[in-house]
């Protein structure tokens, strides 16, 4: 019963902030183990670094929350837009791009203000901003918050490997806060893709990633190509939206 309340504290004060800034998603908690235990190594390194002293009783007791907010589907309309002449409007590419930078900042100020009230740990949304050179520079910059996801219930790995929700579809973006607090834990769900391909469809890298030495790799060239304001694409998540939220590909919530 106190999993339960303590899960629903945390809930009302992460939707009402939702509310005052006019968005909308998903929040879930996942046993802290269980999360630690899926990460590539380098990320297991970094969890215990920002866990520090807290670490090992996290790893006995822990979860982790993990909260995400939903693109607004004006953003996503927006997504590799051409203009008249066939050329990329980029300018409406950027105004996905600019809510990219806009729902990190949310993501990391409500992921501290939980923090802060219910006692634990703030992890930050993906680390924006740096001069990678490989697509495996930024692993080490942050956890897996797609595995945090996945174990509080949250929704399935796609075919594009992103986080696919039942409401939301994968137009969503994470953070998460490493806790001691007595929590309800999510479990995995069933992958409800189906023969549904369209986020395939919608990109050569990703249809063929069991061809290429590291597709991630080529996605970060491609996006560095781009040259928008933000390190983003979204042609995976703009397919996988329309054809699950409209077509009936899986049933809203």
């Amino acid at each position: 019963m106190e999993e339960l309340q303590n899960l629903q504290r945390v809930k009302d004060f992460f939707f009402q902030k939702l509310t005052e800034i006019g968005y909308d998603g998903v929040i879930g908690a996942a046993e802290f183990k269980r999360v630690y235990d899926e990460l590539m190594p380098i990320q297991k390194s970094k969890l215990k670094e920002i866990c520090r002293e807290q670490f090992q009783n996290l790893m006995k007791h822990g979860s982790i929350i993990c909260i995400g907010i939903a693109y607004p589907e004006y953003a996503i309309n927006r997504i590799n837009l051409r203009m008249k002449n066939g050329a990329l409007d980029k300018d409406s590419w950027n105004i996905y791009a600019k809510e990219y930078h806009r729902i990190n900042k949310f993501l990391n100020a409500i992921a501290k203000e939980i923090a802060d009230l219910f006692g634990g740990i703030p992890i930050p949304a993906t680390v924006e901003g740096i001069d990678a050179k490989n697509v495996k520079d930024y692993y080490g910059l942050t956890i897996s918050h797609r595995v945090v996801a996945e174990n509080a219930g949250l929704g399935w790995r796609g075919k594009n490997e992103l986080i696919v929700n039942e409401r939301f579809s994968c137009a969503l973006r994470f953070a998460s806060i490493a806790t001691n607090l007595p929590l309800i834990h999510g479990e995995k769900v069933k992958d409800s893709c189906g023969q549904c391909e369209a986020c395939l469809e919608a990109c050569s890298i990703l249809k063929n990633k069991g061809k290429l030495e590291d597709y991630r790799e080529n996605c970060r060239r491609y996006i560095v190509h781009l040259r928008l304001e933000a390190e983003v694409c979204g042609k995976c998540i703009k397919a996988c939206y329309y054809h699950s939220i409209f077509s009936g590909n899986f049933k809203l919530k």
